[in-house]
């Protein structure tokens, strides 16, 4: 189906909503006189007023005009939070005390439908202690604030149609959610609140997938805000996932702490050794996680990794192109996305011998094995293209830590592409995110056809990384356009016979199209191990929208592997632990796992989405 059609569609889903279960929300055009204008709410300043130790608050729900991206753009009518008397905002209005306050609040639904109120009660809590409110109906409860921690509150109004399949809203009350945080009695650092909301059309994954508006803190990319921090200064987040489906949250360039998560009515610390070090983390549906992240210089994203939930055409001009026409933003993306600039100069990465000088071709690919056509990468080192002939998943850039590489990006496609180095840390000129990295007064440019970009870094770590298109991945990240990057140890072989590396995509055009592949493929060759020799699995996920699992398996018998690096970074000893041997992956992750046969016979490595009841096995013979 064709962007025109599928903008039809969408225009005219308000018209028989409760026959095919789509979302309610009405688009509009841009700003009128009697609009009733929601704000994007950037959390950082506290709802109510505090009267004699008690935190007075006093909310509404109502019906305005939704403005995700420009404010002079077009909107979309749907329900908010308000303070009383006060404008609706998205996220709702921010409800942040410290322990030990009470709380007395007010809630009056001002919607034609009933509300069920979720999270304004004291943490931790019941997910299922829930408030109905008839229309205009207005209720008072009085209760403490409860234990120090980050907390959602959500209400969900309207039609059963428009939940998902965790009974979250995703249609026209997809944005009744806001922030509830409880802060120690003394000493609470410095922070900032982000609230993550998704509205969709439908909750169809098929062929022609719902149109999605994904934003952070009431706004999609490019209006997002833009942040700016000093290099080496602690930063510290608090992320609430206040919609009904998980995020795989990718931070460019570098690596951040996770001290905390939570389900929205529990936040939990993590201790000591165990705080999860990534660049890549799973906020789960209703999720919550606190971070700490030490800055490098640059220019760098954040951004949920789910590519409908970072592509450009998905706006709300888009979605309306016969009402509106297209708009161009003369940007790469859209919606999840946060742009972070931090000041400083950047250490150098100590180096050893000569630079290694290689060259990344981007070719087109024909059709094989059931898979469409499409893109993809070969490499040249001395003259010798690896593979021979392009295929779906781009040959394994094998790197050496602390070696210097220049690695020139030859654009041979009919459109222009960049490369970016998921994972890697290194200049943000050179991480491969058009009109945004940046070098002095160097600004990353798109490599057009027939042009070329020279990448010049040097790995500081050994690790299992990824490569892959940063434009138009709709088009061209699902055709291809990607591949794994292994850094090994100084005077280290890589040796394939037991370092398996394991690339989980999906072959088509569209997130929602195309069979789970298994390192491009879907007929994997059978493995031959030996019993008392390890084996390293190195998993790296970069489907476009799917949670894909991997699963080591015998006939009879419950396998056991040990996790040693999660996103290229090794994990720390009471992380690296003996667990049953599978993992489920989202977008952008990788995983290392090792794995000691002791008996011979045959094992099967599985890879399975449960969703779309795909399945692709590799045999393992052992001997």
């Amino acid at each position: 189906m064709t962007r025109f059609w599928r903008a039809v569609l969408l225009v005219m889903l308000p018209v028989n909503l409760a026959s095919v279960g789509r979302s309610e929300s009405v688009a509009e055009s841009p700003r009128t006189a009697t609009s009733v204008a929601i704000q994007s709410n950037s959390n950082q300043t506290a709802a109510g007023r505090m009267e004699n130790g008690v935190l007075e608050l006093h909310l509404e729900l109502r019906q305005g005009d939704w403005y995700p991206e420009a404010e002079t753009g077009p909107s979309m009518k749907v329900y908010a939070f308000a303070e009383e008397g006060g404008p609706l905002e998205v996220p709702g209005p921010l409800i942040r005390v410290r322990e030990g306050v009470a709380i007395h609040l007010t809630v009056r639904n001002q919607l034609p439908v009933k509300a069920v109120l979720h999270g304004l009660h004291p943490h931790p809590g019941d997910e299922k202690a829930v408030d109905e409110l008839a229309p205009n109906e207005r209720r008072e409860w009085r209760f403490p604030a409860g234990a120090p921690g980050t907390y959602e509150y959500y209400a969900s109004a309207g039609s059963d149609l428009t939940r998902s399949d965790h009974g979250r809203p995703f249609g026209q009350d997809s944005q009744l959610a806001g922030a509830f945080i409880v802060d120690p009695r003394d000493g609470a650092a410095a922070d900032r609140v982000f609230v993550i909301t998704l509205w969709r059309s439908g909750t169809d994954f098929g062929d022609t997938p719902a149109h999605q508006i994904a934003v952070i803190n009431g706004k999609s990319w490019p209006y997002t805000e833009r942040l700016i921090y000093a290099a080496d200064e602690p930063v510290r987040w608090r992320w609430i996932n206040a919609s009904d489906t998980p995020h795989p949250m990718h931070m460019h360039g570098s690596y951040f702490r996770v001290d905390s998560a939570g389900d929205g009515e529990t936040d939990h610390a993590f201790p000591s050794g165990k705080q999860p070090m990534v660049n890549t983390y799973r906020l789960s549906w209703g999720g919550t996680m606190n971070t700490y992240w030490i800055p490098p210089p640059g220019h760098w994203l954040f951004h949920c990794h789910f590519i409908p939930h970072m592509s450009p055409d998905m706006t709300v001009a888009n979605a309306l192109a016969n009402q509106f026409g297209h708009e161009d933003h003369g940007n790469h993306m859209a919606g999840m996305v946060l742009g972070i600039t931090v000041t400083g100069a950047r250490k150098p990465v100590p180096a050893h011998g000569r630079t290694r000088k290689l060259r990344l071709l981007v070719r087109e690919r024909p059709a094989h094995d059931d898979v469409p056509a499409g893109f993809g990468y070969q490499l040249e080192e001395k003259h010798r293209l690896i593979p021979e002939s392009v295929g779906q998943s781009g040959p394994p850039i094998i790197l050496e830590r602390g070696q210097r590489v220049e690695i020139t990006v030859l654009n041979q496609l009919h459109e222009a592409t960049t490369v970016h180095w998921h994972g890697m840390e290194l200049e943000s000129y050179y991480d491969g995110v058009a009109d945004w990295g940046a070098q002095g007064n160097l600004v990353t440019p798109m490599i057009n056809p027939g042009g070329s970009f020279r990448v010049r870094f040097t790995p500081p770590r050994a690790g299992t990384f990824m490569y892959h298109t940063h434009l138009d991945d709709r088009t061209q990240l699902s055709g291809g356009l990607y591949g794994p990057l292994i850094v090994v140890e100084p005077g280290a072989r890589f040796d394939p016979e037991h370092d398996y590396v394991l690339v989980l995509s999906r072959g088509g055009p569209g997130p929602s199209q195309g069979p789970v592949l298994f390192n491009g493929g879907l007929k994997p060759s059978t493995l031959r191990w030996q019993t008392g020799q390890r084996y390293r699995l190195r998993l790296i996920n970069i489907a476009a929208f799917d949670g894909i699992a991997v699963a080591l398996r015998a006939p009879e018998k419950q396998l056991q592997w040990r996790a040693i690096a999660r996103d290229g970074a090794d994990l720390p000893p009471e992380q690296a632990l003996m667990q049953d041997a599978r993992q489920s992956t989202l977008p952008g992750e990788t995983w290392d796992f090792e794995y000691l046969p002791t008996e011979t016979g045959n094992l099967q490595l599985e890879v399975f989405n449960t969703r779309l009841k795909m399945k692709v096995v590799q045999q393992i013979e052992v001997r």
